[in-house]
């Protein structure tokens, strides 16, 4: 069993994955954005939950709304004895690497501070830094026979951030460029029968890669599926996902909040609304729409009535937290 929770973090990404191994709770976290400076939603759950061991950290790309609140996460891990075994990235460990996705000084200065960080780590023996790709050898056993394991991005994604190649589209702003998206990982977490697919801020492009390399893919059928760049239609492909294989009941999540952008496009929305096996949630929007799961939320507003009859309506969010429970076969919104 795993759980993933893709967090309320806003225009960003942030996803826990937790699990247990021989009687221990495990975390591994993916993309860690901040609301705002006072708002880092991933360290307030490190430090309510009482975490004192993290298994990985991941930085899918460095754009600013994936990584703006992995500083105060590290650095918070490294003052309160959080153990953190590993910190992923893609590409080389080079901040001249990183910089290049970066726009203005300002941006600049914090992936540096970031960087300096992590490599004063790694020499005083604190964590080690890794970097991933698309190796089908390399993976990571998780319970019940369940893996993790990266398919993007590819040598040919890599080389097109070294060479500078453009980017089809740019909607990232005055803090990111576009080249950044290059570096996006997917990440499928899966067993014999079903899979999960973590797509970051990955091009259309590669998920035709994908359909081409069926292998990696149609082993199993997806259960839960995040939708790229935060439902971006210019990152949607709409043959790979008619074409994923899947269960009368796939979650496609969209990891969304306040923006310029038009995201998520009402195309990609209509796309997956309107697809009978497909299961829209978005963490700007979290409506109970499974039918499992809308029969717990009936239970779990009686509860709430009964428990917090003085909280007024004007203060309910129905932006939170996207959590689901992965085993064989099922994916269960809890």
């Amino acid at each position: 069993m795993v759980n993933i929770t893709f967090k309320n973090v806003g225009q960003g990404d942030s996803i826990l994955l937790e699990w247990e191994e021989d009687g221990r709770d495990k975390i591994g976290i993916i993309d860690c954005n901040q609301v705002n400076a006072s708002i880092n939603p991933v360290l307030d759950y490190i430090i309510k939950s009482k975490i004192t061991e993290i298994e990985f950290i991941l930085m899918s790309h460095p754009h600013k709304d994936h990584y703006s609140g992995l500083y105060d996460l590290i650095d918070h891990c490294d003052k309160n004895q959080v153990k953190i075994h590993r910190f992923l990235h893609t590409g080389r460990s080079s901040i001249d690497y990183w910089l290049a996705a970066s726009r203005g000084i300002t941006q600049q200065k914090k992936i540096i501070k970031l960087y300096e960080l992590l490599i004063a780590m790694r020499k005083a023996g604190k964590l080690e830094m890794n970097d991933v790709d698309d190796n089908p050898w390399i993976s990571k056993s998780l319970p019940n026979g369940f893996k993790l394991e990266f398919l993007a991005p590819s040598a040919n994604e890599l080389d097109n951030y070294t060479r500078g190649v453009k980017f089809p589209f740019d909607e990232e702003g005055s803090t990111s460029k576009p080249n950044g998206n290059w570096l996006s990982t997917i990440i499928k977490i899966y067993n014999e029968n079903t899979s999960v697919l973590l797509t970051s801020d990955v091009d259309s492009k590669v998920l035709k890669r994908l359909n081409k390399r069926k292998g990696r893919l149609k082993e199993q059928k997806s259960i839960l599926a995040q939708i790229p760049h935060h439902g971006s239609d210019k990152n949607m492909d709409n043959s790979f996902w008619s074409g994923l294989r899947r269960y009368n009941e796939t979650f496609a999540v969209i990891s969304v909040g306040d923006n310029s952008y038009g995201h998520p496009s009402k195309s990609v929305v209509d796309f997956f609304n309107n697809h009978p096996d497909y299961v829209l949630e978005r963490t700007d929007q979290n409506i109970i729409t499974s039918r499992e799961a809308q029969k717990n939320s009936i239970l779990l507003d009686l509860v709430s009535q009964k428990t917090d009859q003085n909280t007024s309506s004007s203060s309910t969010n129905t932006s939170r937290d996207l959590k689901f429970q992965i085993t064989d076969g099922q994916c269960v919104k809890i």
